[in-house]
């Protein structure tokens, strides 16, 4: 799994882990059709996912790359078992699960054909594999805000980074659905979920100062007078008031055979 968090829980928590937190209602709501027992929460973060699982009546073994992440979810949640693992090679045996769930985790590991199928094998059979994603268009009003942080600042963006053909996958409904059905899954279903993101623009910020996401490393990379720039735009656009922003995913699901 990627680290881009690594040491910043507390002010992911704070930002992008609420933004995160917006699908749980209906990864609860797709968790009813799987008989409650043991669950894995791959790429835990701060924990949400799996203490929302664990209130539905699952154990719950939540795992993420980061230390710091693990040592936050398990402050925050001491009724839930959590400990340090990474896809896409985890270490518990074949069928071990009777759900799986990846919370916008395979968006940002390097390879997320392995890491689906992975999460397939820890899942037993007939047992439930949820994934969400972010899509790659349209254009979210989050990722749109940044554009206009970065085009009005002058700044230069941190340069992306493509996958290899062979392990990327296409950010949609139907990716994410192919991406499942060639990890072996059966019965997949692949829709579009969204909601509201409310937040207060300086909690927002704090991810940005953080070094959070892509936002967050390119203000990271700049000098003083680049991070002002950001700063002052930011301002300009948001007037430091509550953004309500529209955040829309895709929930994959299928069957472990």
């Amino acid at each position: 799994m990627a680290t881009d968090w690594a040491g910043m829980a507390s002010a992911y928590e704070l930002s992008f882990g609420r933004l995160c937190a917006g699908s749980l209602p209906f990864l609860i709501d797709r968790s009813r059709v799987a008989v409650p027992g043991t669950a894995l929460d791959a790429g835990t973060g701060t924990g949400s996912v799996a203490a929302a699982l664990t209130a539905r009546g699952f154990t719950v073994h939540g795992v993420d790359a980061d230390p710091g992440m693990v040592a936050f979810a398990s402050a925050q949640h001491p009724d839930v078992r959590f400990s340090v693992d990474a896809l896409p090679r985890l270490s518990f045996a074949n069928g071990t699960f009777a759900l799986t769930v990846a919370n916008f985790v395979i968006n940002h590991v390097p390879k997320p054909r392995a890491a689906v199928q992975e999460l397939a094998r820890v899942t037993a059979d007939g047992g439930l594999v949820l994934v969400t994603i972010w899509p790659s268009s349209p254009i979210s009003p989050m990722n749109q805000l940044w554009n206009r942080v970065i085009t009005d600042s002058g700044v230069i963006p941190l340069s992306g980074h493509r996958l290899p053909a062979q392990d990327d996958f296409e950010r949609s409904r139907g990716g994410l659905g192919q991406l499942l059905a060639e990890a072996g899954l059966t019965d997949v279903t692949a829709e579009q979920i969204g909601w509201d993101f409310r937040i207060d623009a300086d909690q927002l910020w704090i991810a940005v100062e953080a070094g959070i996401a892509n936002i967050g490393a390119t203000y990271r990379q700049q000098n003083l007078a680049g991070k002002r720039a950001m700063r002052a735009v930011f301002e300009d656009i948001t007037e430091l008031g509550e953004l309500t922003l529209r955040a829309d995913a895709v929930l994959g699901a299928g069957r472990a055979p």
